[in-house]
């Protein structure tokens, strides 16, 4: 059951968690928190443009 949880919902929650860590950080902070908010905010995006051209 546990393996067919982490390979089903591992990536999606990752998402999730990098995306939530990107938009506090951007909201939050200043300087490096907005460069990192836009790192972590792109990643999933880039992942996602990547699997539709795949």
């Amino acid at each position: 059951m546990k393996k067919s949880f982490q390979k089903l919902w591992g990536v999606p929650i990752l998402l999730a968690i990098l995306s939530l860590f990107g938009l506090i950080a951007a909201l939050l902070g200043a300087g490096i928190w907005d460069v990192l908010g836009w790192i972590a905010l792109s990643i999933p995006l880039i992942l996602v443009i990547r699997h539709y051209y795949k």
